[in-house]
């Protein structure tokens, strides 16, 4: 039996995956996003000054940190974004959830109340056939 509401139900629940479809996204952005600040870490830890050597290999050297450090730094902005946007996402699928069991719920209602509808008929019928028979007279 479908209710008034089952079109709509069906409309939340696809925007409900959807929307978890996304969240699954950020999550592997965060993952992702992690693991690159991670590896720039451990290439900022490998890296060493020369001990001797002229100015220009020193000057290089100090070229390479700065230029880890600014990946590093590029590398936790894109982790933040990340975070910003799951935090969005999340409140979404929240909202989503939220309107999908309201629908749910009102269709849940609408049907026990048919199905209630249709019991009440049925006992009618019954006490209905119940009396014909006990009113009838014997042949």
């Amino acid at each position: 039996m479908k209710s008034k509401y089952t079109p709509l139900v069906k409309l939340k629940k696809k925007e409900l995956d959807r929307v978890e479809r996304d969240l699954i996204a950020a999550n592997n952005r965060i993952k992702l996003a992690t693991k690159l600040c991670e590896e720039a870490y451990m290439l900022l830890q490998s890296l060493s000054l020369p001990t001797s050597g002229s100015i220009s290999e020193f000057t290089q050297a100090q070229m390479l940190f700065q230029a880890q450090h600014q990946e590093i730094e590029n590398c936790n902005l894109n982790l933040a974004k990340a975070q910003h946007y799951q935090l969005l996402i999340q409140q979404q699928f929240k909202e989503a959830m939220i309107e999908y069991e309201k629908f749910k719920y009102l269709e849940m209602q609408e049907l026990q109340a048919h199905s209630a509808k249709i019991k009440k008929e049925e006992a009618k019928m019954l006490d209905e056939i119940g009396v014909m028979t006990h009113k009838r007279e014997p042949l």
